[in-house]
């Protein structure tokens, strides 16, 4: 019976860290310009649902939040949003989220269990749940873009070759569909009054993507040199070699990663009932 009401407790806290987190209210698919452009402040009028009434937690949070869990939130927000997914937030609001959370998972855990360390179990289940999906949603952005961004380079050098100037072909390229395509229309927004060139190196430095960066960098020198066709497509094979080459480390770490997994859920139960099938006799035996 206690363990019934231990698998009770657990998904009764899973249902209410879905709910909280999956249904959160969104802003308009048109507003997604808009709100990528706000970095960290909104009016209260813009907020609503789970996160207007966590307003009164804002400032504590603040407080006591360390400036790398704040940075880190933001980073993931800036590429959640290129998939259109919390748009609107800030990392503050995040953060916010992530203590809301953790002390509902507190509440739920002392009483259903009644016991300090199911309680931190379920807490720390609370806290982790959110960054859990946000960090999945910003890495799944990162390698989309990371495999698209040397085919869109390619697009522009296209472009170019047909006599356009590299803005013009940079603002060309930007009415495709792919993420490269987008973060180029949100970086034409933002460079109202300044170089396109400067914005995307401005841009490139916000995203904290090395990719992005360094073409932005490199961006820079190939405006003012010649020959920008054939720099941009030496540009592109870069980029390309440098995302074939993570994505073979990324295969190659995954047999490493793999063992913890496989004897917490195959070796050990599997150990388990094989030890389980041979004592039982002698445990009955000895009775």
């Amino acid at each position: 019976m206690s363990g019934l009401i231990i698998v009770v407790g657990v998904l009764a806290a899973i249902l209410i860290l879905v709910v909280t987190m999956e249904y959160v209210p969104t802003m308009r698919r048109g507003k997604a310009a808009q709100a990528l452009a706000e970095s960290s402040v909104q009016t209260d009028d813009s907020i609503t649902g789970l996160r207007r009434a966590l307003i009164p937690m804002e400032k504590p949070v603040q407080k006591y939040a360390g400036p790398k869990m704040l940075k880190k939130a933001w980073y993931d927000l800036y590429w959640a949003q290129m998939l259109d997914k919390y748009i609107g937030w800030t990392a503050l609001q995040f953060v916010t989220v992530r203590v809301f959370a953790a002390m509902v998972g507190a509440v739920v855990g002392l009483v259903v269990f009644g016991n300090p360390i199911f309680m931190a179990a379920v807490a720390f289940m609370g806290w982790q749940y959110p960054a859990m999906g946000l960090g999945g949603i910003a890495r799944r952005a990162r390698r989309q873009f990371q495999s698209q961004l040397p085919e869109y380079i390619n697009l522009v050098a296209a472009q170019m070759s047909a006599g356009i100037s590299m803005e013009e072909a940079l603002r060309r390229t930007s009415r495709s569909a792919s993420l490269p395509a987008k973060w180029m229309r949100r970086v034409i927004q933002m460079a109202q009054g300044r170089t396109l060139v400067g914005q995307i190196v401005r841009e490139s430095e916000e995203s904290q993507l090395p990719e992005l960066i360094s073409m932005g960098v490199q961006l820079g020198f190939i405006q003012r040199g010649a020959g920008q066709q054939l720099l941009l497509a030496q540009l592109s094979t870069q980029i390309a070699a440098d995302y074939i080459g993570q994505t073979e480390m990324r295969a190659e770490k995954i047999g490493g990663e793999l063992v913890i997994p496989m004897v917490l859920f195959y070796f050990l139960p599997f150990m388990v009932s094989l030890m389980m099938v041979i004592a039982w006799p002698i445990v009955v035996g000895m009775l």
